[in-house]
């Protein structure tokens, strides 16, 4: 019996693969760069310094707040971010897709994949400034649009 409750507890550990990829997801991000991104989403979470989901992350680009947003690439169907790249855009923000939602919510330090995330932009005293430059600077590297 004993051995059957560690099975299942391992298999809830493990992590959920993406089975499908929008074909809009450019640039994704991966290895060192998603690593720091996850790192920089963790910090960000535990300051609250973050926005969650397409409603709230439309109404913060819109308003003009500043930040990096990350959105997942296996978001089924695609219209439902679709607008996001381009306000993005428009904005002056930077953007990059992230493989799974699975890793987004685990970042978040929740079990609920979640499909947008923006991490808002430090203020002065903010623990998370130095990662949120290297993030920043490496998505420039990367990006072909901005």
């Amino acid at each position: 019996m004993a051995k059957d409750d560690e099975v299942e507890v391992e298999e809830e550990e493990e992590p959920k693969k993406a089975l499908y990829t929008s074909p809009l997801a450019t640039p994704m991000i991966t290895d060192k760069l998603l690593a720091r991104s996850l790192k920089l989403l963790k910090k960000a979470v535990s300051e609250k310094q973050t926005r969650r989901g397409v409603p709230e992350v439309t109404k913060a680009v819109r308003k003009g707040q500043k930040g990096i947003c990350f959105l997942a690439a296996d978001i089924f169907p695609m219209d439902v971010f679709a607008h996001v790249p381009i306000l993005c855009e428009e904005k002056n923000l930077y953007y990059c897709y992230v493989s799974s939602r699975h890793e987004l919510g685990g970042a978040c330090q929740t079990r609920r994949p979640i499909s947008l995330v923006m991490v808002m932009e430090p203020k002065d005293d903010a623990t998370y400034a130095k990662a949120y430059e290297q993030v920043v600077s490496s998505i420039k590297a990367i990006h072909p649009y901005m």
